[in-house]
């Protein structure tokens, strides 16, 4: 039996990271490479009409996150990338944390990101993390009604298996760095217990 992991009502403020260096990176990244990247994503979801992306990893069929792969640029990245996930869950407490997800997400200036569910699958055993990199005082998650402004320089953990999307309203595009993390150990004990 899978772990079904609790997720906030809303969102979390998982606190402080430092994400300065990811963000100068990210930041170098130029047009060629974030329109090639993009075309290549298996998250390619009509929600996402204005959002471009760059998959490090990812869930084939978002089915189990124990069932994950990498692409390329994750292991160009992964010292950049690997910090900051680390400082993001290290409230969780997690004995042999897994990150089945990982990605960068660009929300176009003016642009939004249409409500919508995750759905079943890996969602239910994971807990959904965004560490905005480049932001502005009019770029929102939204939480069904509820509009929550993502501060740079924290770390926030998301409902995505309820109504939730994102708005940019301002005039520069919004970059988040977004990944996903579940306690290995716990569903190691959780498989052991069921035995």
């Amino acid at each position: 039996m899978a772990v079904i992991v609790t997720k906030p009502a809303n969102v979390r403020d998982l606190g402080p990271v430092d994400a300065s260096a990811l963000r100068d990176r990210v930041l170098a990244i130029s047009e060629r490479v974030w329109g090639r990247e993009d075309a290549i994503k298996e998250n390619d979801f009509e929600v996402f009409h204005h959002t471009r992306h760059i998959v490090f990893r990812f869930t084939p069929g978002n089915r189990d996150p124990e069932d994950h792969y990498e692409n390329p640029a994750w292991h160009a990245w992964r010292g950049l990338l690997q910090p900051v996930m680390d400082a993001a869950i290290a409230p969780y407490g997690f004995a042999d944390p897994a990150f089945p997800k990982a990605m960068l997400a660009r929300l176009q200036a003016g642009q939004r990101i249409d409500l919508h569910r995750d759905g079943a699958g890996s969602n239910l055993r994971t807990h959904k993390i965004h560490v905005p990199l480049v932001t502005n005082p009019g770029a929102f998650f939204l939480s069904g009604p509820n509009r929550h402004h993502l501060a740079y320089g924290h770390a926030w953990e998301v409902n995505n298996i309820a109504s939730h999307g994102g708005v940019n309203e301002g005039g520069a595009d919004r970059i988040h760095f977004i990944f996903e993390v579940f306690d290995r150990a716990a569903s190691k004990s959780d498989a052991a217990s069921a035995a």
